[in-house]
């Protein structure tokens, strides 16, 4: 599977005391089935196979990137292959900005614990759209499903010598006031922090750009999200000199542009097609 990454290295410099290094993915959309697996979860993984054989060269097409049969291969090999890749390039983190798997299902859950829990570099875990659908499609909360992958799903911290990642839920675009008060909280800090979220967020070039070529589903802080949605975004326009860089997915494009005039957004494109951006900040 090594021979079908696609790797984008992106560099950040801040004169930090040493130098960190990140691999970035999203969305490969893991439909998994072992010994365990219910019918309904067999019946889960061929659907999101077929579905997502089509979309991913859709995606890819939109994008201009590249993607043929050779990927059409189960996403959990292609997942395999990244999370390795940033073991053997010893990163500091494996940074995952949502969609990791196309439903919550006991199957994914299992496949997702067993593979990541033993392993041995930091895993910064931000939920996705999809981690909103149940085996059976419905929407409702699934935190508490996420035990064990994730601290707090609704918003959580990783602490390392000179930085954090913050990570926050925004898969449906509903910000809580929790999220919003703890942001400022984590803001008031000397670290440098690099903020997760699964949509971007429409703000500056980015928003300019990506808001002519993509529908409004796919970005935070267009009209009709709600109020704490757009303070979300006023804080981060706000605090672009403590931010580094803000990582989103959801659109299987890896594009970046400026959200502000100090701070770049960059998103990941789509696991399926084997895609990670290794960031390097120093």
């Amino acid at each position: 599977m090594k021979n079908l990454l696609q790797i984008e290295k992106t560099e950040i410099n801040l004169g930090l005391k040493r130098e960190y290094r990140f691999l970035h993915i999203s969305d490969t959309h893991i439909a998994y089935i072992d010994e365990s697996s219910s019918e309904l979860d067999i019946q889960d993984n061929q659907r999101s196979h077929n579905q997502w054989d089509k979309l991913k060269l859709e995606f890819a097409e939109q994008f201009c990137e590249h993607c043929d049969e050779k990927y059409n291969v189960e996403a959990h090999l292609l997942f395999e292959a990244l999370t390795e890749y940033a073991l053997e390039q010893k990163m500091d983190a494996l940074i995952m900005s949502g969609d990791i798997m196309d439903r919550v299902t006991d199957s994914n859950i299992r496949y997702l614990k067993k593979h990541l829990n033993s392993y041995p570099i930091k895993t910064v875990y931000c939920p996705g759209n999809h981690a909103t659908h149940d085996e059976h499609g419905n929407h409702r909360n699934m935190y508490e499903r996420f035990k064990g992958l994730i601290d707090n799903p609704e918003i959580d911290v990783t602490e390392l010598e000179e930085l954090k990642i913050v990570t926050i839920d925004n898969g449906t675009k509903n910000i809580t006031q929790n999220q919003i008060n703890r942001f400022r909280q984590e803001l008031d800090t000397d670290k440098k922090i690099i903020l997760v979220v699964h949509a971007p967020l429409k703000l500056g070039e980015f928003g300019e750009v990506m808001g002519k070529k993509l529908e409004n589903y796919f970005l935070m802080g267009a009209e009709g999200d709600g109020e704490n949605a757009h303070e979300l975004l006023r804080i981060v326009k706000e605090n672009d000199e403590r931010l580094i860089a803000v990582l989103a997915g959801h659109i299987h494009g890896a594009v970046q542009h400026p959200v502000t005039d100090k701070l770049v957004q960059y998103t990941a494109s789509s696991g399926l097609i084997g895609y990670g951006r290794e960031i390097i900040i120093k």
